[in-house]
């Protein structure tokens, strides 16, 4: 089955969000102006502060726009066109208690989540919500932040139980919240020499590693891990937690600053995160009796 949803410029997209998108990089192009021309205009200083003023504020203004305008343009009718019963909130996002029940990465004092996504797809119900998490301390001369996480989480609820505990890191995925101290008795090393290279994996059972990490499992998680900076995975009875991180970068936000939309570029990308989270859940219902055979 092909997963990869072609669209074709214009369907399935809000043609009016798209046209008051360009409206607000336009005003986003005319706003910089204004702090340019302010910045020239401090040898009058009264007046080139005023200037630099106004443009800030119209920027901020039109960006916050800009941000609401992209996801109504190309992100909720893609979404209403790959999965059922989708619920999309761009103000909302996972809980931190959920996130530190997610176990899979570090907490701090630090946290915030947006685009929060809650859809079905053959069968399986999902939540995906954009994660930050980090920590800062202010309490010196100097300030220290740190970023434990940020990227993407999703949880997926199969119908059956998968199995009871097996939690997967690739080597690059940092600020861990089990540490290997903790679960260095659970480590097993499967058959894939490759992916014993390229990820650690923990089970009080190893028949379970076994029985999960099917050879279109464990392609998929190579093929994940080739595309973010870290990912990390924890599977709990009929649960499966997936965490990308993905410093500075959110799936479902505009990169656009100024100049035409390329409309085309934004439904690609869009879907192409959307064909992620299908291939997944597509290769976590595909037995590995079936899988082995292909």
């Amino acid at each position: 089955m092909n997963e990869t949803t072609d669209y074709k410029s214009g369907s399935g997209y809000s043609n009016e969000a798209v046209l008051r998108l360009q409206e607000r990089r336009d005003d986003v192009a005319k706003a910089m102006r204004f702090v340019i021309i302010g910045a020239f205009c401090l040898i009058i200083p009264p007046v080139g502060i005023a200037l630099i003023f106004i443009g800030y504020f119209k920027l901020k203004d039109a960006q916050k726009d800009m941000k609401a305008l992209y996801k109504d343009a190309f992100v909720r009718e893609p979404l209403a066109n790959n999965f059922e019963n989708v619920i999309y909130q761009p103000g909302s996002g996972f809980s931190l208690d959920s996130v530190k029940n997610f176990q899979l990465c570090t907490t701090g004092n630090r946290f915030y989540s947006e685009d929060y996504i809650r859809a079905d797809y053959q069968g399986v119900n999902f939540e995906v919500a954009q994660v930050f998490v980090g920590y800062v301390d202010n309490s010196g001369d100097s300030s220290y932040s740190k970023t434990y996480f940020d990227g993407r989480m999703m949880v997926f609820n199969f119908p059956n139980k998968l199995v009871t505990s097996v939690i997967i890191y690739d080597h690059k995925f940092k600020n861990r919240a089990i540490k290997k101290k903790e679960v260095k008795k659970d480590a097993v090393v499967l058959e894939a020499v490759q992916f014993n290279k390229d990820f650690e994996v923990y089970a009080p059972d190893q028949h379970d590693a076994f029985y999960l990490l099917t050879p279109p499992v464990m392609e998929r998680l190579q093929a994940l891990s080739a595309k973010y900076q870290g990912i990390a995975m924890n599977v709990t009875g009929s649960r499966v937690v997936l965490a990308f991180h993905e410093p500075g970068k959110n799936a479902f936000d505009s990169n656009i600053s100024i100049g035409k939309v390329d409309i085309d570029l934004e439904m690609k990308k869009v879907q192409a995160e959307i064909d992620d989270i299908k291939a997944f859940i597509t290769v976590m219902l595909t037995p590995y009796e079936v899988s082995r055979s292909v």
